[in-house]
């Protein structure tokens, strides 16, 4: 049996014309060429070439055969550049899921900036709960998941993106929003709104109780464009986390928490195998965006401009 090797000599004579300009193009030497031609012939049983006054001229059976070896050796060329361009993040499949904040404020931003310098790569976005995302990574039906910790995975690998706290989003018109920070003991008299099924809310609940203030969650829910659609002027407050969407609601404003209550948005995939090419090329431009993102709220804190290109 015929094996590739033997095959790359024959189409290389074929195309070179001479077991010389084979060698050359090989760059193996003229006997290795021969010995390997002669190898081919005797296990295919029929000679490929005829030799005459030191030429060589295809016989039509080697005149058949060339059309499927050129076919094998185009695939294995786009196989090959394919090959590369998955080393180099240029094509391939790129499956991700995400809970909705971190997705409004990192993933889709990140996701443009990616596309744009790896246009042929194909994005999936699964946009869920926490707990689904760790599903997902955890039985490799993507490959990558960004959630908010705390949350337990021990099945998955995990590296933080960024460390922040929870905030309180009022609206700009509500009187605790003339207040830089907003205390526990301040949310007695207005009905809280807050993700009650949040890996964090353990945290909140010991929160409260560390300052002997009753969490009485009026409004549960886990949706964060909903949470901002419920806050009024006078009587609603939500306690978020802090990738909260609140640029497209120009009415609200978000404050600090005081006792800070930590959380870290994380990258986490599957640790039954390693993390793909084309997603540790994301995952670095989804840490520059970020790292960019903290840069250009350091400034405007200052007083100064944003960088250019900050997310």
């Amino acid at each position: 049996m015929l094996k590739l090797r033997e095959l790359e000599i024959f189409y290389a004579i074929m195309r070179g014309g001479s077991i010389t300009e084979a060698a050359r193009l090989l760059g193996i030497s003229q006997p290795a060429v021969s010995t390997a031609l002669r190898y081919a012939e005797d296990q295919l049983g029929m000679p490929l070439f005829r030799r005459a006054h030191g030429r060589i001229e295809p016989t039509p059976e080697a005149l058949s055969l060339l059309p499927e070896v050129e076919t094998l050796f185009q695939k294995f060329e786009s196989i090959r550049r394919y090959a590369e361009d998955l080393r180099e993040a240029q094509s391939g499949l790129l499956s991700m899921a995400s809970t909705p904040s971190l997705s409004y404020s990192y993933l889709a931003p990140a996701v443009k900036r990616f596309r744009e310098q790896h246009p042929n790569v194909r994005v999936v976005m699964n946009i869920t709960n926490s707990r689904r995302v760790v599903e997902l990574a955890n039985t490799s039906q993507i490959d990558i998941g960004v959630i908010a910790s705390p949350f337990n995975a021990p099945e998955l690998t995990a590296e933080d993106l960024t460390v922040s706290e929870l905030r309180i989003l009022v609206h700009k018109d509500h009187p605790l929003a003339r207040q830089s920070v907003i205390r526990p003991h301040d949310l007695k008299r207005y009905s809280l709104i807050t993700n009650t099924h949040h890996s964090i809310y353990d945290a909140v609940q010991a929160t409260f109780r560390s300052c002997k203030v009753d969490l009485n969650v009026a409004i549960a829910v886990n949706h964060h464009v909903t949470t901002c659609l419920l806050l009024d002027t006078t009587t609603t407050v939500a306690l978020v986390d802090p990738w909260m969407p609140v640029d497209v609601f120009p009415d609200l404003v978000q404050r600090d928490f005081v006792p800070r209550i930590e959380t870290s948005a994380r990258v986490v995939w599957s640790a039954a195998r390693p993390m793909s090419r084309t997603a540790q090329v994301f995952v670095e431009e989804l840490r520059g965006g970020i790292a960019l993102e903290h840069d250009d709220l350091r400034l405007r804190r200052r007083g100064g401009s944003p960088k250019s290109g900050a997310v």
